[in-house]
Order: C-alpha cells, then sequence, then structure tokens
C-alpha cells in the first residue's frame, strides 16, 4: 500500500469515489470530514465498513480503521457519518455527491481549524 496522506488533489474525486463502494456494499457508511496536512484543512469523503476504511482515492485495499484514522488524523467531531440510505437520498436531493451540509463544509479548504469556524 503507498503511504497515506491527506492531499488536497482528491477533493473533487473524493466524494465521487464513495458512490462506487455506497452501491456496492450493503454495510457501507459514507463519511465526509476535515483533515489536516501541511498546509492547512481540507475536505475528504472515504467509506467504512466494519473496522474497515476503503478510500478508492489512496488505494483499492481496504485499510485498518485504526490506522486510517491515526495517519489521516481523522476526528470525530471534524466529520458527518451518513448510512447508505441517507448517502443516496442525500444525493439525489443535492444532485452531488457531497459534501451536503455546507454550513460544516463551508470550503475546500481552510487555513483555521474548521470547527472554530462553525457558529
Amino acid at each position: 500500500m503507498k503511504t497515506l496522506s491527506p492531499r488536497q488533489m482528491h477533493a473533487g474525486s473524493c466524494f465521487e469515489a464513495t458512490l462506487e463502494v455506497a452501491s456496492e456494499t450493503r454495510d457501507a457508511v459514507v463519511i465526509h470530514g476535515w483533515l489536516h496536512n501541511q498546509e492547512g484543512w481540507i475536505l475528504h469523503a472515504w467509506c467504512e465498513v466494519d473496522e474497515w476504511v476503503i478510500d478508492l482515492t489512496e488505494t483499492r485495499e481496504p485499510i485498518d480503521k485504526s490506522t486510517y484514522y491515526r495517519i489521516m488524523d481523522v476526528t470525530t467531531e471534524r466529520s458527518i457519518r451518513y448510512n447508505r440510505q441517507e448517502f443516496f437520498v442525500l444525493a439525489a436531493e443535492h444532485g452531488h455527491f457531497g459534501p451536503f451540509d455546507k454550513v460544516f463544509f463551508f470550503a475546500e479548504q481552510s487555513a483555521v481549524d474548521p470547527i472554530k469556524k462553525i457558529p
């Protein structure tokens, strides 16, 4: 597996990549979240199935959830989880695959911790 690292270049494709996993995996959970890298905070999306992360913008192989969360610095307060049904309903309502919450995800990137910007 290649080295995991939050990268801004995934911002567009990561939301679309969750569709493949959600479509093919009944127990998939779609996560939209803020990740931190050297430049600041970036938006990202991935899927989880049980204790595995499937992030098709990183690899086609499942990644242990605890390893992914540690390396990518995932925090629950900076992410929103959607079960499969919620994801498809929101995608149909919005006409895209995310992010859906435009208040929580106010930009593709932020120099400031996004939690501190939300009223």
